[in-house]
């Protein structure tokens, strides 16, 4: 596995074979902080409301129940790009058929016991990316590639659609949520109100390799 880290210290998983590099996680709230402590269009009313839907869990919380709420879930998908400009590099959200290939091919991608002792000590990372891996990887146990990025076991996840229609993929922990949108079967699914927040819904950026 190769990877390198985005404007706030977390792991991008390259994948030369499609071009791509993916967030190997997705966006965890520290993470999305970041973006906010600096001038944006987002202040702490707009927070507050994702944080009532998502409580924020602290990275010191020895075993988080859901773990899920250490990611960002509550966001809309048009909040989503002024972190996508700030980030830089080209970063956007997937498409669905970028999201199923990357699935795809991290389905049949074994993780390595070494890609994982690289990952929690990569001193490139974040402590904050170091905490949270350290965590899935001990607890989670991931096999495949697509179950380390959480792709299988962790939030629904936004995808685009079409130019305004948007839709979202993932297979959640039934304990999280039961709704399971199967990524190499289900067309993506447009919520019922596209104005309503779901502590399940979050996300993670592609960018051109």
């Amino acid at each position: 596995m190769q990877w390198s880290s985005d404007r706030t210290g977390f792991p991008v998983l390259e994948l030369p074979d499609l071009r791509l590099a993916v967030h190997l996680l997705p966006v965890v709230k520290q993470q999305f902080e970041r973006f906010l402590a600096e001038p944006g269009p987002f202040g702490d009313t707009w927070y507050e409301e994702l944080l009532a839907l998502s409580p924020r869990i602290p990275l010191a919380e020895p075993e988080p129940d859901p773990f899920e709420a250490l990611f960002l879930g509550g966001i809309q998908p048009t909040e989503i790009p002024p972190f996508a400009k700030w980030l830089g590099q080209g970063f956007d959200l997937p498409t669905a058929d970028t999201w199923r290939s990357v699935d795809r091919a991290l389905a049949a991608q074994p993780v390595s016991d070494a890609d994982a002792a690289a990952l929690r000590s990569d001193a490139k990372l974040s402590p904050a990316a170091r905490h949270v891996l350290g965590w899935l990887i001990d607890h989670r146990k991931p096999q495949t590639g697509s179950e380390l990025l959480l792709m299988r076991g962790g939030l629904l996840e936004w995808v685009k659609a079409g130019p305004t229609v948007f839709g979202a993929f993932g297979v959640p922990r039934p304990e999280f949520q039961a709704l399971i949108v199967n990524p190499q079967r289900d067309p993506p699914v447009r919520p019922i109100d596209a104005t309503k927040r779901y502590r399940y819904f979050g996300f993670r950026l592609v960018r051109s390799m």
